[in-house]
């Protein structure tokens, strides 16, 4: 009996020692298990950062060559293989469900290959279907406006230059709302947009606008007005010749001219465009005209582009056109030969699909019609030239 009281404390201590080691093992699985977690927390929440990021892009390389030198799209005589070339990156992170951040990043060969934002902004969807954008955004002013620089959604080179080279901005500070009203067989888009932007020295503020858009995915419609307020100085780049003093050897300068001051003058938009494709046959029009006080040129300018769908072939041609309005206006000789401009162009070309995102296209176009001005075109103020013809060899890739 003492025995057994004697070791009774003994025999405790060795039946709880299994339990202290029990204890002290638990505490470590514990510590272990935590960390587990913590990293899978962490895959998870990279995981969940993964999922929401989507990222794409897209590029262009061309080659642009001329019969002489009045500039159109940038060509000369001389082999061009920048002004059409570009490379662009989009990113959207998907904040919530309804919420998203938009960014697009754009190299141009005219540019000088330069990253610059063309898109950066955040948009919302809220219950009611209407969906608001803030930040840097594209003008909406034309059918291809959102997709202005991918070329592969574009069935031609390049949307035509009569037209989408008469406003001088693609993009604004701002915000847009739009909402979609839907048929049966088809959708009914109302947006409006205002914000405010800049060109070469020219603050374009109060900009405020609304574009229709009817689409049943064959037949599409659109209607835009557009107004800002332009205020600054219309100004152009020219080369000078001069002679050196010391070494009596020509040489040029670029230097900048200022033209004309444009003081809080109203500018308007109006366009229409309409598009039918039934997957074979395809039509593309949009007409435009812009109004603007002062001697800053008023202009129409139209196009139709015609195409069918020949497996992976699309032929197509062009015709379209560009005159100023208003020259009664101009008195002064410099602003007749820098403003005043007409022409009609016309362009034939083919589009190859070569693979699921890379199409190939060839595009011959010709100018003429330029009355008793430069085309439009600043390098022909002279009026050296009356016609031009541009041969454009192109890729487009989407990835």
């Amino acid at each position: 009996m003492k025995f057994n009281l004697k070791a009774l404390p003994l025999a405790i201590s060795v039946a709880m020692l299994p339990a202290y080691v029990a204890a002290e093992e638990t505490s470590e699985e514990k510590i272990a298990k935590l960390e587990q977690q913590v990293q899978s927390l962490q895959a998870s929440q990279n995981a969940s950062l993964t999922e929401r990021f989507s990222f794409n892009g897209f590029m262009t390389g061309a080659y642009i060559s001329s019969d002489n030198n009045t500039g159109y799209a940038g060509a000369t005589t001389s082999a061009n293989f920048d002004d059409g070339s570009k490379f662009g990156l989009q990113g959207t992170f998907a904040i919530t469900d309804q919420t998203q951040a938009v960014m697009q990043l754009m190299m141009k060969g005219s540019n000088d290959w330069e990253v610059e934002a063309e898109w950066a902004y955040i948009s919302h969807r809220f219950e009611s279907g209407l969906q608001a954008r803030a930040g840097k955004l594209r003008v909406p002013l034309f059918m291809y406006s959102d997709y202005l620089d991918v070329g592969y959604a574009q069935p031609f080179v390049r949307p035509p230059s009569e037209v989408y080279d008469a406003v001088p901005f693609t993009s604004y500070t701002g915000g847009d709302a739009s909402y979609d009203i839907e048929f049966d067989d088809s959708t009914l888009t109302i947006q409006a947009f205002g914000g405010q932007s800049e060109d070469s020295g020219i603050d374009i503020g109060n900009i405020f606008g609304a574009n229709l858009n009817w689409t049943d995915l064959t037949w599409t419609f659109r209607a835009v007005y557009g107004q800002a307020t332009l205020d600054g100085t219309v100004t152009r780049q020219m080369t000078v010749d001069q002679i050196d003093p010391n070494t009596g050897l020509p040489y040029s300068i670029d230097v900048t001219v200022p033209l004309l001051d444009i003081n809080d003058a109203t500018g308007t938009f109006v366009g229409l465009g309409g598009s039918y494709d039934n997957g074979s046959f395809l039509a593309i029009a949009e007409w435009t005209r812009i109004e603007t006080d002062e001697e800053y040129p008023d202009s129409d300018a139209g196009y139709i582009t015609l195409g069918y769908r020949i497996n992976a072939f699309t032929p197509y041609v062009t015709a379209s056109y560009y005159e100023t309005k208003d020259n009664d206006v101009r008195t002064n000789p410099v602003h007749i030969a820098i403003f005043n401009g007409e022409r009609t162009a016309y362009s034939a070309g083919i589009r190859w699909d070569a693979m699921d995102n890379l199409a190939l296209k060839f595009d011959v176009t010709h100018a003429t019609d330029f009355g008793d001005t430069s085309g439009g075109f600043d390098t022909n103020i002279a009026q050296e030239f009356d016609d031009t013809t541009v041969y454009t060899v192109q890729f487009d890739v989407v990835f």
